[in-house]
């Protein structure tokens, strides 16, 4: 029994996500990893997110999700997205919006202006915006 507590508080420990200051070389570690999230988050009550994995996205929100493949274009406007949201990070001391990109081993969290409008921008870009709660 001892052993099996033992096991388990390790492998407990060992899957925890580390969370890494805001930077290049750390975001870009997470996307390496080729099966990562990026959660937005207004608020506790409020928030979506993209989970990637090679050719998918799955886009989450409170009205539904909506699962799809990636193009390398969509793929280059999350880029250039979530690049822009790094330099706003630098000059933003607002707490009110986050985005985090998280994998199973890392996390970066990058504080942003409340203004969703760059978001949402993006949402219609990749045609998520309709996303539907009713299962077929």
């Amino acid at each position: 029994m001892k052993k099996l507590l033992l096991l388990f508080s390790i492998v407990t420990i060992a899957s925890c996500t580390q969370s890494l200051e805001p930077s290049i070389e750390n975001i870009n570690s997470i996307f390496q990893s080729k099966d990562f999230t990026s959660e937005y988050i207004r608020d506790s009550h409020d928030k979506e997110s993209m989970s990637f994995r090679d050719d998918y996205i799955v886009y989450k929100k409170a009205e539904g999700v909506k699962r799809r493949t990636i193009t390398y274009k969509e793929a280059l406007f999350i880029n250039d997205f979530i690049q822009n949201q790094f330099q706003s990070h630098k000059y933003n001391n607002s707490e009110t919006a986050v985005i985090a990109i998280l994998n199973t081993l890392k996390k970066v969290t990058l504080k942003i202006a409340n203004d969703a409008m760059d978001y949402h921008n993006l949402i219609n870009k990749l045609d998520l915006e309709y996303v539907s709660a009713k299962k077929k």
